[in-house]
This record gives C-alpha cells, structure tokens and sequence, in this order.
C-alpha cells in the first residue's frame, strides 16, 4: 500500500496541517505584542488562541510523533517568548493604566452634583463632563488594566444614577402659568437640554456597542460572522453620525434661546 492511500498516515498528515495553521494565527496575534502596542486585550486574545490549540494537541488522532513534537516545540517556545514579555511589560501597562484613570477621574469630580436641586443648566454642564468621562473610558479601555476600568466603569454608572434622578424630579416640577416669548424660550430650552441629555447617552451607547463590534471584527476568524458584523458596524456608525448631527442642531438651537433670555 502506498503510503498516501494509507488512512492513517493521511489523517495524520491533515491533523498536522491544521494545528500548523493555526500556530501561525497565534504568531500573527503576536504582532500588537512584539510592537508594544498599549492594547490590554493583546494578551488575552494570545492566551484565548494559545488554549484553543492546547485542546487541540489532545483532540486531534491520529498524529504522528515528529509531527507532533516539532508543533509543540514550535508552539511552546512561542508561548514562552510571550509570558516572558507580558511580565516584563506589566509594570509599564499599570503606570500607562493609571494616567487614563487619573484623567477619567478628573472628568467625574466635574459630573458630580452638589447638594440641593440642581438648575437645568448645571445638570447640562455636569452631564457634558460625565459624557466625556464615559467618552475617555471608552477611547483608552483596551489601554488599561480591569481594576482601573471596572473603578470607573462603577463610578461612571453611580453618578448617571443620580443625574437621572435629578433629570427626573426636574421633569416633575410643574411649571408657573406664564406667557409670552421669555416663557416659550424658557419651554424650549428646557425641552432641548432634555433631548440634549437623551441623545448623548444613546451616543454613548452607540459608541461602545461600535467598540465591541470592533474588538470582535480584530480576532473574528468566521467569514459568515465577520460579514454580519461588518454590516452591524456600517448600520452602527451611520447612527452614530445621525445622533451626532441632531446634538450639533440642538446645541446650536439651546444656545439661540439663552441669547433671546439674555437679551430680554
């Protein structure tokens, strides 16, 4: 019998052929690391792909022993040379990790609501600089460590708790029976600074709903899924650049009202 009709010299050959694939999908997933890119998930991804190929070595029978022993060999020194470099690296990520919260931070202790009944021109202002602490979160989470990113990840939901609550009491205040073009200013721009309220949260929903699908498009080795995905990122960012353009309409319409108050 000639050795390519043998079934088990053919299985093992196309055994052997897989795992070599998929090793150089885990080389390639160390390109962000051997670049000292600051993207946390780089190591995760590795590690997801490098337990993956681990069951692998133990699934897959046949497998002749050359075979096998040259992919391990190939496989463990990759592992190794990585392990090594993510210890070596984790000091600077932690100190890089640190200056994103600390400038997070900075963005929460201006969105935090002093004592009282807020005015809805305070509530607009502090909601501006929780959104651009949600926004810092959102650029530089893949650049910081999950102790940082879940402190302000908390921190961020517990002060639009209480932003929500203020929005919500302000909603329920009645207002005094008055008429005239100051009132119908003052209706107007209270209207506008709810809508403006609305459409940044959905902004930022929209924006970390476009950072998942991203994430998952970077390691998505599916055509089928990485094909719906694309469609989903595409439809994402249309949204996004619609909210986007009704924000730009309603503060330039906010800031049109409190010139006519001024001015009355």
């Amino acid at each position: 019998m000639k050795s390519e009709d043998d079934p088990w010299l053919k299985n093992a050959h196309a055994n052997a052929e897989h795992l070599d694939r998929e090793i150089k999908t885990l080389v390639s997933l160390t390109n962000p690391i051997r670049e000292d890119r600051p993207i946390v998930t780089k190591y995760q991804d590795f590690w997801n792909k490098a337990k993956q190929i681990t069951a692998l070595f133990k699934e897959l029978k046949p497998l002749a022993k050359s075979d096998r022993d040259l992919l391990w060999k190939q496989f463990n020194t990759l592992c190794g040379e990585v392990k090594e470099k993510q210890k070596v690296g984790y000091g600077t990520l932690e100190t890089l990790s640190q200056q994103h919260l600390d400038e997070i931070q900075k963005f929460t202790d201006l969105a935090e609501l002093p004592p009282g009944v807020p005015g809805i021109h305070e509530l607009v202002e502090r909601g501006q600089a929780l959104k651009n602490a949600g926004d810092t979160l959102g650029r530089f989470k893949h650049a910081m460590i999950a102790k940082h990113k879940k402190a302000c990840f908390d921190r961020i939901q517990a002060i639009r708790k209480i932003h929500d609550a203020a929005w919500e009491s302000v909603k329920a205040v009645k207002p005094r029976q008055q008429t005239g073009t100051k009132f119908r200013a003052r209706k107007n721009l209270e209207a506008n600074y709810e809508r403006l309220h609305k459409a940044a949260g959905a902004l930022e929903n929209f924006q970390i709903g476009r950072d998942h699908i991203r994430t998952f498009l970077a390691t998505c080795n599916d055509p089928v899924k990485a094909a719906k995905a694309k469609i989903q990122l595409t439809e994402t960012e249309a949204r996004i650049r619609d909210i986007e353009e009704g924000i730009r309409k309603l503060k330039k319409w906010i800031a049109e009202d409190e010139q006519n108050l001024k001015e009355q």
